[in-house]
């Protein structure tokens, strides 16, 4: 939970949604947005320049997509612009969502507690080896697929010269294992990251991502968002990705401990 929440935070997210002095060494890892870079996660959430004159955040977050929408490799692969835009206003609404317990935990957690020890060492907690999973899946969508048709692309010499994909298609990830139409992200079985080094590049350790992280995702949706009977089934599924008020507090406290 705490890695998809994170994953695409940027410090002016950090600052309106939950502690509005944080600098720039936050202590919040998150993706890499640029997916070509060598870093595949970076330490602290970075100042993205969303525009400060637009008055709301749904519009700073817009623009900042649209500003964006030609770079190949930015954010996220094999999406197109309708997709990104319910991906950046879905993690707004999240970020709500976790910023309303974040403000009850301030008033009742202390920073130094044993908690606070615990949830911070990312090093230790895999959330640090969830955010390089899905940062391989941003890359590379459809590597964990299980399906070599798909993955031989990327381990072929010509896909590994290229390091990607770019298609035109929709790319609905997630981090469930066996069925994905009800998503649980507490009952999702943990990999074994044991497995795998991500101190390596990426093209030393694709192959293995390939092998270690099956889990059936093949990179694409279930159907293209292109019309409003499409976004039906859009809308359904982000509504599934709700992690109730539990799953809110837990990441509020992250958080917290993290900022603070």
């Amino acid at each position: 939970m705490v890695a998809h929440s994170i994953h695409s935070l940027a410090l002016e997210d950090i600052r309106y949604y939950f502690k509005s002095d944080a600098t720039e060494e936050n202590g919040i890892p998150t993706v890499n947005f640029d997916l070509g870079a060598e870093k595949r996660v970076v330490p602290n959430a970075p100042l993205v320049g969303y525009d400060e004159d637009f008055s709301t955040i749904g519009m700073r977050s817009f623009d900042l997509v649209m500003r964006n929408m030609n770079r190949t490799g930015w954010g996220s692969r094999n999406q197109n612009i309708l997709v990104k835009l319910t991906h950046v206003l879905h993690m707004s609404e999240m970020w709500d969502s976790v910023a309303r317990s974040y403000k009850m935990i301030a008033r009742l957690l202390d920073p130094q507690s044993d908690i606070c020890a615990c949830v911070t060492d990312v090093e230790n907690n895999d959330v640090l080896n969830y955010l390089h999973f899905l940062a391989f899946k941003l890359r590379y969508p459809g590597i964990t697929s299980g399906n070599e048709t798909i993955t031989a692309r990327y381990l072929s010499k010509e896909g590994r010269a290229k390091r990607s994909m770019d298609e035109e298609y929709d790319y609905d990830y997630d981090f469930c294992w066996g069925d994905n139409s009800n998503i649980d992200y507490l009952r999702t079985p943990r990999p074994d990251f044991r497995k795998l080094d991500f101190d390596l590049g990426d093209l030393e350790i694709l192959e293995d991502v390939a092998k270690v992280m099956t889990d059936g995702d093949e990179g694409t949706a279930a159907v293209l968002l292109d019309s409003a009977d499409h976004w039906a089934w859009w809308r359904d599924m982000v509504k599934g990705l709700n992690m109730g008020e539990a799953g809110y507090y837990d990441i509020a406290v992250f958080m917290f401990c993290s900022l603070n």
